[in-house]
């Protein structure tokens, strides 16, 4: 049987158990941070984040530095216990070096809770990247994740688990295509799953598979992340949005319920977007699972700021663990099929072959 790659060495996919397959307990969002036109709003952003400035950080995320950054390796451990007292045993870390990767941190929090986690490889969209990285050649962006899997992250002896999260914008850029096919290419040769950054604000995830495909990577290791926010574009309606998320899915891809818990409004420097709520990330799991694409839903809350932390006021890790689980029960999904989003489907597709 395939072993797992975490960051404290293989485990066997059934020791991975309940897994979250896309989050981050320590990032950057730095990329994100727009011009502030104002002295209050320069002001503000250089604020820490506070139950008095709450309110402000929730009507603009990325209008405050703090909220964008976690870095805190005992708060990453308070927060991860959460998430283990509600039954959960594997957590997917996704970050990549662009916006703040540190693999040691997270071997440190996972000694200490006994959590299980998975660290990632690979770029992150256009603008997060580093000039030295937008000057590689595809051989050269293979090396690095190659690198990565089979020797160990920055010198560690750290292996990734798995490829991405890969970041697309919207539409995808050439450098971010650049980067995809030389992820794709690592896919082929190392069996890991990749994780595609789907931009929440645009709806690309069949220009994503075309490119994967073109380069010969088989659907069912392809994880298209971000999904769920298409159901809250304004641009079409739900019925739309079914139909775009159900034709990524009859194309045979893993796709992501990644937000739970996230219905904020975002602005950055270029584009704006609404999360869905999630009696409407609810509905469209339990249409899905009559459709037949109960075998390819995982789901996830992509924490990332500090105001989704419970600590600040936010749902936190264990969310989709508990207050989502009981939503899902209500919209008619079966604890069954709860535990294949939870545990078997992340059992199928983590493991390399």
């Amino acid at each position: 049987m395939s072993t797992v790659n975490t960051v404290l060495g293989p485990i066997s996919p059934d020791e991975l158990g309940t897994t979250i397959v896309h989050e981050h307990l320590f990032i950057d969002l730095s990329c994100y941070f727009r011009e502030m036109h104002t002295e209050e709003e320069r002001r503000a952003f250089e604020e820490p984040v506070t139950l008095s400035n709450l309110h402000r950080i929730h009507r603009d995320p990325y209008g405050s530095r703090d909220n964008c950054i976690l870095d805190d390796v005992d708060l990453a451990e308070k927060e991860v216990n959460i998430f283990k007292g509600l039954g959960g045993n594997t957590i997917v870390d996704v970050t990549l070096s662009d916006i703040g990767r540190d693999v040691k941190k997270l071997a440190e929090v996972s000694k200490r809770t006994g959590v299980n986690v998975l660290a990632g490889c690979g770029h992150y969209i256009l603008w997060a990247q580093p000039e030295k990285t937008r000057k590689m050649s595809m051989a050269q962006l293979e090396d690095e994740m190659m690198g990565d899997i089979v020797d160990g992250i920055d010198g560690t002896g750290i292996k990734a688990g798995i490829i991405g999260e890969i970041g697309t914008g919207s539409p995808v850029e050439p450098q971010e295509e650049k980067v995809l096919r030389a992820a794709a290419r690592v896919q082929k040769q190392t069996g890991l799953a990749i994780t595609i950054h789907v931009h929440p604000p645009g709806r690309w995830g069949n220009t994503v598979l075309d490119i994967l495909e073109d380069e010969g990577v088989a659907p069912d290791r392809i994880i298209l992340d971000h999904v769920d926010t298409s159901l809250s574009h304004l641009d079409i309606d739900y019925d739309k949005a079914m139909t775009y998320i159900g034709g990524l899915m009859a194309r045979g891809c893993y796709v992501e319920f990644d937000l739970c818990g996230n219905s904020h409004y975002f602005q950055t420097a270029t584009v704006s977007w609404w999360m869905p709520t999630d009696r409407e990330r609810c509905k469209a799991l339990a249409q899905l699972v009559r459709e037949g694409y109960g075998d390819r839903l995982l789901l996830s809350q992509d924490v990332g700021h500090k105001h989704y932390l419970q600590s600040y006021g936010g749902w936190g890790y264990g969310h989709v663990l508990s207050t989502f689980s009981h939503h899902m029960r209500e919209a008619g999904i079966t604890d069954a099929q709860i535990s294949k989003f939870l545990i078997d489907n992340p059992r199928a597709v983590l493991p390399a072959r």
